[in-house]
Order: C-alpha cells, then structure tokens, then sequence
C-alpha cells in the first residue's frame, strides 16, 4: 500500500468545512494531503484519482453507474455484519442529522456522536474488521435516547411513530449498541468453552442457533450467496438472489438491494464496451438467479474482457465466514493506472517461468499457466475497506483452466505509505543505515510484494483433481489463512529474481528491504490488536504462523536494544531457503486438502503471541503518531447531466467529508439510476441538501 509522499502533517487536524465545487481539478502536486482528521488512533484519509478527467465519456459514465451499484449493496454488507447493524446505522444516521445540539467541542455528544459514526462506517459496524473485536460509542444511552427523540420531532425517517415505540426500539438495540460483551466477536475461530465457531460469531452468515454440527452433512447448494438458518427446527438455505422477471426464480434474501444493483449494472452495460457488456449481463442474471453456474460465466466473461473501468461486485471473500465459505458484499470500482505498470507486466509475462521456478513437488505445478491480466488501478469507489492488492477470482476451477486478474491498487498504496507503512519501516529500523535504506527502498519493496502475492501468489499451483469443489472445502476455516500465507511466501521466495533487474538495478537491496518489512509488519500487526494475546484475522494469523516458523528455523533473531525490540535477518539465502521450505510444506497441504496438516500449523504458530512484546509495539507507534488504522474517503464522482438529465461527463472532487460521503452514498444508493443522478447533481451544487434528500427516503428494511 505505498508510493513516496511524505509531505503529510501527522498532527491533529479539525474536521474540514464543507467546500465549494471547485473550478478545476485538485493539484497534481506529488505532495498531496493525506490527511483529513485523527479519529483517536486512528485517521481519516484522502484517496485520489488524478486520472478521472482522462477517460472517455462512455468509460465515465460506465464508472458512474457501476459506483452506483456499488452504493446500492451496500447494507447488504452491513446486514451481513450483524443481526442489528442496519437498525444501528439507521438510528445513527438519522441522529447525526436531525438529532445533535449544536455543541462540536471535544467531549461534547456531537463529538462522540460524530467520532462513532465514522468508526461504524470505516468498520461497515460495530466490530473492528482485522481484529474482530467490539467497539461501544464513549456516548450515554440516557444522551442517545433525548438525541433521537430530538432527531423524532425533527422528522427523521426512523422508522417508529410515536416517542414510545421509538423508546422500546432503543431499549431493544441498547445491547448491540452498548455492551461490550454482547456478541463481543465478529468472526470467532477459537470460541470460548460451550460454544463453536459459529454460536461465537456475531455475523449473519448463519441463523442465530445454528451450530457447526447442524451442518454435518447438510447439502449447502449455494455455499457462497446464502444464509443458513432454522426453521420450524429444520435447515433452510436463503439464497441471496433478486428473482427473474418471468418468476420461475423466486425473489430470495436481498432481493430489493440486488434488484437496484442490477438496475445501475444495466445502465452501466448501455456504454460499456463490447466484452464487459456481456460480462455485466451475466453478472445481472446471476445477482436474479443466485445460481453459482451462472457465477461462474459471468468469472469467465469478466476475465476475457479488460476494459479500462473495470469492477469487482458481488459476494466474494469469505474471510468474515468463521467457516471460510460464506461470501460477503463487496464492490471496488477502479480504472486503470499506466504509471505503476511495469512490476506487474513483468510478472504476468514470465508467469509460466516463476511457476516452474516454485519450490514445491512438480507435480503441483500448473503445466500451462493461462497468461494473468495483471494491471495497476485506482479506485473511484469502495466498499468495504480497500485492499492494495486484488487476485480474482477465488475459485480454484477457473484459476486452473481460465487464469486471473490480478491488480495493484495505485492510490490506496499511497495514501497508506504516507499515512503508515513508511514511517514505521523507519521506526523499527535497528540501525541508522537500516532507516535510510527503508526511506529509499520500502516503497518500491511493498510494491514488489503485493504484485508478486496477487499475480503469482493467489493464482499459482494446481491441486489434485480429487478434491472436488475445490480445497476450501477440506481445509475450511483454516483456508484464508493458509492461501494468505502462501501468497506472500510466493512473493518472498521471488524476490531475489535476477529478472527484477530490468525494473531496477537495485533490485537486490530492494529484495532485502522486502524481507525486513515483511518482518516490521509482523511486529506492528501486534498494534493492530491493543486487547487480549490471540490473533484472528486471517492475514495476521498467517503472517504471525510464517515469522513465528522463520524464528523457530533460526533464519531470523529476536533482538532488543534499549527496550526497542527488533527482528533481524542474518543471512538472506538462509531465510529464503527457510521461506521455500514452508511455501512447499504450505502448497502440499492445500493440494490434497490436509486439514489436520494446516489445523496443526496455525494453532501451534499463528494465533498465540506475547502481550508484553505488544504492548511495547503499541507504545512505539503512539509515540511517533502513526495511525493503528486508515479509514479511506474515496473521490467523490459528480455526473454532469444534459437538458434530458443524460450523463455527459463525470468530474471527480477530492474535498468530501468521510460521514458526509457515507451519508450520501446511502441515500443514492436507495434510489433508481435515474433519480440517484438527479440528486448528486443537486448534492454537488447544495451540500446542506443532504439532510433534506435523506429525509425523503423510506425506512430502510432487511
């Protein structure tokens, strides 16, 4: 997640002021302000997109109306996050808006009211999403209740008529909203005594009282796009699906969301080029049918075309999935950047080469590696939180036989190295020489790394033909965590390249800045989880297995100089060699579906690690201000309309407030294409409109 801007102030700044449309375009300066505000460790953060003006008009309208798609599935993210999350937004929201006394000083409600809303955003809830962890607002619930009656009176759409039921609706939420120990854990792999990873996990993937061994041996049709839940004491699959126009597919779970989504999508298809129209139709017809065969087409459509707009939506990772098999919303809409190119060019193009160069059992390997399209991108809209790097699609089948895309995403790295990564490259340097060598080579080192763990990573390997459906379905909540650790092993173990010498002619010491800051991020994942002594996050916890089995090999010493501890790599031809050895060990198990073999390795290496050394990591940041977390505000799209209320242009802004982003995003995203346009043209022009667009709409319902 980087690129060397460095001019950012890290100090605390005010929540800015609404501004005026600009007149033209936001500087092109390489310096550009990442920051908008602290959010108490953490920040909010500006992305750019420089090369919006730069497109075609049919390639803006095309990226209008796929955002608006994005916006449009929005709450069904959040209803995936939570039984009450979609209430709480509402309730927030309307609070927010119609409901605060005016008083913006810190420690005022205003103040927490704001400070919460915009962690619930950046969250998608009211659980952290790398630690899974709940977070509860600093605000009273006797200060919530006089708020949301003031919000009652002032005609907020909440959705209860009278002051009475608003106050029995609160009093049902007051748990969700305020105790801690309510459904304390998003997504929980290693469940207290008495429960299992499901009864323990606060997420919607499946019905409340449904256990894992209810599920022993239930046929799931729709493992993806489905909720599993009881009725009358018997399974029943929910699929998510909006139904087909002729009725012979029923309307399923989300069935209003994906028919607005589906809406854009067409709109979007009307000036999309030849391949991504017939890609974006078949993504229509399976958001109607729910039918993973028709998943699968649109996969396959979506990888023959590479527009220069391009999007990933729909229900993709499984991280959240305690079980590794339920896919939740997602929607990155991007186009692409041709500066940041040339690492991921270079990969996709000797990707057979790399594949044969792997160091596990041949028999693994892809005997005809289907050339990647791998590309830089910017985003122009997300949601979730965006990653700095992408490899779909994540079914095993069409990797082996159709490829992937693979793309690094140019801005959020970043916004992310100004804001993070740099700095605490520099930080936990053990020497001098080590911090100026991190200031010249870490940029281009995480750069190296995602490219090689999205392009060659996700996509490399063949697993024996045995296991059908793939090998998530044998290693099951231990999945993510195994393919996240192998790809970055994949990016470690190529590092050394001698082809990366036609990027650089330091691509030696790049390598090497590669593998110290792939230990540093180890240290500072510990900053990440400031409660408790386990990691649960999948990335973290194959991180935390990989350093730990390093450690354990002797390729890596644990140092500590003046109360500064430090991970040192002594010989890099040993650890790479150490790096191989567990990249082998992990591309075994994943091929013949070893369950007992990663369920061993993660428990014993990655979950386990020692508060004092983390509570030493959390002191060292917080003394240099670098952010836990960045909560990204995306540029803000403004369609420019005809006499016919047409698109004729898209212009893009870089001045939006990251509440009053989100505020809006909701109300576009309950509307139809045609009225979402209308409204952010009116929005751009009169921002103080929101409250008065907001109070339009319907009570949203799941």
């Amino acid at each position: 997640m980087k690129a060397l801007f460095l001019a950012v102030a890290l100090a605390a700044t005010p929540r800015p002021a609404p501004s005026p449309v600009p007149s033209t375009p936001p500087t092109e300066a390489a310096a550009r302000p990442f920051l908008v505000e602290r959010l108490g460790h953490d920040a909010i953060v500006r992305m750019y997109a420089p090369g919006v003006p730069a497109l075609s008009r049919e390639e803006k309208r095309v990226a209008w109306y796929l955002s608006l798609a994005a916006h449009a599935g929005e709450e069904i993210a959040y209803d995936q996050l939570g039984w009450d999350t979609v209430a709480l937004k509402r309730l927030l929201e309307g609070v927010y808006l119609f409901g605060r006394e005016g008083h913006a000083e810190p420690g005022s409600f205003d103040a927490k009211l704001a400070d919460y809303l915009a962690r619930f955003y950046g969250q998608t809830g009211n659980h952290d999403q790398t630690t899974g962890q709940k977070f509860v607002p600093a605000f009273t619930p006797a200060e919530l209740e006089a708020a949301a009656v003031r919000a009652l009176k002032a005609g907020a759409p909440l959705g209860v008529k009278d002051e009475a039921a608003l106050k029995t609706w609160l009093g049902g939420l007051k748990p969700s909203l305020f105790d801690v120990g309510f459904e304390p854990q998003l997504t929980s792999k290693a469940p207290p005594p008495g429960q299992d990873i499901l009864t323990a996990s606060a997420n919607t993937a499946y019905g409340r009282g449904v256990t894992l061994k209810d599920l022993e041996g239930f046929p799931e049709k729709n493992p993806l796009n489905s909720r599993v839940v009881k009725v009358d004491g018997k399974l029943v699959e929910q699929v998510f699906r909006a139904g087909t126009p002729d009725g012979k597919v029923p309307r399923g779970l989300y069935a209003a969301e994906l028919s607005r989504v589906s809406a854009h999508l067409r709109e979007a298809a009307k000036s999309a080029p030849k391949d991504q129209k017939a890609a974006l139709e078949k993504l229509v017809r399976y958001f109607e049918t729910g039918d993973l065969k028709d998943w699968d087409a649109y996969n396959i459509a979506w990888l023959k075309a590479n527009p220069r707009v391009d999007a990933n939506i729909g229900f993709i990772e499984t991280y959240v999935d305690a079980r590794g098999q339920k896919g939740h919303w997602e929607a990155l809409i991007n186009y692409r950047d041709a500066r940041e190119n040339r690492v991921m060019e270079l990969i996709a193009r000797r990707a057979q080469e790399f594949e044969n160069r792997m160091p596990w059992p041949d028999a693994y390997k892809r005997k005809k590696v289907a050339p990647p399209v791998a590309k830089a991108i910017n985003l122009v809209t997300s949601h979730p939180g965006p990653p700095a790097g992408i490899n779909l699609p994540n079914e095993q089948h069409i990797r082996e036989k159709y490829g992937s895309k693979s793309v690094l995403v140019s801005n959020v790295m970043e916004a992310a190295a100004a804001m993070k990564r740099l700095p605490l490259a520099i930080e936990f340097s053990r020497t001098p020489e080590e911090a100026a060598r991190a200031r010249q080579y870490s940029v281009t080192a995480r750069k190296w790394l995602v490219a090689f763990h999205e392009v060659l990573g996700h996509a490399s390997g063949q697993v024996d033909p045995k296991l059908e459906g793939g090998p998530s379905r044998y290693l099951k909540e231990y999945d993510n965590t195994l393919e996240e650790a192998r790809a970055d092993l994949v990016a470690l173990w190529h590092a050394f390249d001698p082809s990366l010498a036609s990027l650089s002619p330091e691509h030696g010491r790049i390598a090497e800045q590669m593998y110290r800051d792939y230990l540093v991020e180890e240290l500072t994942n510990l900053n990440q989880v400031p409660e408790g002594d386990a990691f649960e996050e999948d990335h973290q916890r194959g991180h935390h297995m990989t350093v730990n089995f390093l450690l354990e090999k002797g390729v890596v010493k644990q140092v500590t100089e003046g109360g500064r501890t430090s991970w040192v790599v002594e010989d890099y031809g040993k650890m790479r060699a150490a790096v191989g050895e567990l990249l082998s060990k992990l591309m075994v198990i994943k091929a013949t579906g070893d369950y007992e073999g990663i369920r061993k390795l993660v428990r014993e290496k990655g979950i386990r690690f020692d508060p004092k050394l983390r509570d030493e990591v959390v002191a060292r940041v917080r003394a240099v201000e670098v952010p836990a977390d960045i909560l990204l505000i995306s540029p803000k799209l403004v369609p420019v309309v005809d006499g016919k209320g047409r698109v004729v242009d898209v212009k893009v802004r870089h001045d939006q407030g990251f509440i009053e982003q989100h505020l809006e995003r909701g109300v576009l995203g309950r509307l139809t294409p045609a009225e979402a346009t209308r409204v952010a043209v009116r929005l751009a022009a009169t921002p103080e409109a929101l409250a008065e667009e907001y109070r339009k709409l319907p009570p949203p319902g799941m």
